[in-house]
Parts: structure tokens; sequence; C-alpha cells
């Protein structure tokens, strides 16, 4: 599955406060490649979203997880997602462009933060697919 960060007690803020279960997050190498190496070497995105993986797999980030809709206008299905801003240390949604969204998943060893997708959270380019329209491919074989 990858390079694995294992992440303390987190809880979702917002509209939704309930404690989230303690999880590892992982970021499986096949999805991190189809999802940051699309990026050029030094594009802002890349390095942001190496940047924020490096502050989650050090651990002692404050992570500030939001419930991703269900059912959103445009489409997308993520039923039990949830969503990092990235960068991590955003005030405020209108300072984060990017994220990362995640499915929490049961394996043998327990609970897991499984990496989806990682993109722009709403683009400038109506051509460019968000992070929530990937994250629904990824669950759903196609784009919404």
């Amino acid at each position: 599955m990858g390079s694995t960060a294992i992440c303390g007690n987190l809880a979702s803020v917002g509209a939704e406060r309930k404690k989230l279960p303690v999880a590892e997050i992982v970021f499986g190498e096949r999805e991190w490649g189809e999802e940051i190496e699309r990026y050029a070497p030094r594009a802002p995105a890349r390095l942001q979203a190496a940047r924020a993986r490096r502050e989650i797999e050090r651990g002692g980030a404050r992570l500030t997880w939001r419930p991703c809709e269900a059912e959103g206008p445009d489409g997308t299905r993520l039923p039990g997602c949830r969503k990092l801003y990235v960068p991590l240390d955003s005030e405020g949604s209108s300072a984060a462009p990017y994220g990362f969204v995640f499915q929490l998943a049961k394996t043998n060893q327990g609970l897991i933060w499984n990496f989806l997708a990682f993109g722009e959270r709403h683009p400038g380019n109506p051509s460019t697919r968000t992070v929530y329209e990937r994250a629904h491919r990824r669950l759903h074989g196609r784009y919404p």
C-alpha cells in the first residue's frame, strides 16, 4: 500500500463535529503517482501536495478534516469521504486552492484513511476536473 503515516485523534470541524476514527493515513504509491505526478515537477500543485504529505507523515500536523458532500451538485457521490485542504495550514477555504480526498477503509490491520485524489478544489478553468470529480472516478470508475 505504499508509505503510511500514523495520526492521532482525527476530528472533523464545521457542520460535523463528531470524532473521526483513529486510523492510519495511507498514500498508495499508484494513487500518488496518478494524482500528483501528472503535474510538472515544479508545478505549484505538485509542490503543495508533496509538502502536505511530508507534514502528515512527519506527524504533529494539525489536520482539519471536513466531510465531502455525499451527493454533490456536480453529480459526485462521495459518501463517507473526508477532505483536507492544501496547504494544510490554510486559514479558511479561500486560502486553500487544492485538496486531498480520503475514504475510510477497513483492512486486516484495522482502519485506514485511504488516499483517493488530489487536485484543485474549484478550478478556474471549466475543463479542469475538480478533486471531487477525480475522487468520484476512482470510486466509481467514471467521471460524474
